[in-house]
């Protein structure tokens, strides 16, 4: 299992995310959560056990690439409709994703998403 895999399974156990659970519970955006636990590994030392937090800690380029690009509109906005319309389950696994291609920083989260935007548009082709 890759260090991306393993970062999508924890964090689905950690809010309790299956593959049929919707964006938004009780009144929570979800993928604002997975975002928000992401934060607390990184800035709130003790959050939570050494080894999830750790793991959570290699989100933070994917996470700080999110607030940035996708959050802050900057990508193309097929891109932006494709991400704002995966279930949590799947976000998870965009953000495994984005561990597994080793983004570090905002540079190397926008050219994934420029990947991410030709893949979009070649299945629409």
């Amino acid at each position: 299992m890759t260090k991306g895999q393993q970062f999508a399974k924890d964090m689905r156990k950690n809010l309790g995310i299956g593959t049929r659970t919707r964006r938004f519970r009780l009144g929570l955006d979800l993928h604002a959560e997975i975002l928000e636990c992401i934060q607390h590994a990184t800035f709130d030392a003790g959050w939570y056990s050494e080894q999830r937090e750790n793991l959570f800690r290699e989100g933070f380029g994917a996470w700080q690439s999110y607030e940035k690009h996708i959050a802050g509109y900057r990508v193309d906005s097929k891109v932006i409709t494709y991400i704002n319309s995966l279930s949590p389950y799947q976000f998870c696994t965009l953000l495994g994703r984005m561990v597994d291609a080793g983004i570090t920083n905002v540079g190397e989260g926008e050219r994934f998403f420029n990947q991410l935007r030709a893949e979009l548009y070649a299945q629409t082709a």
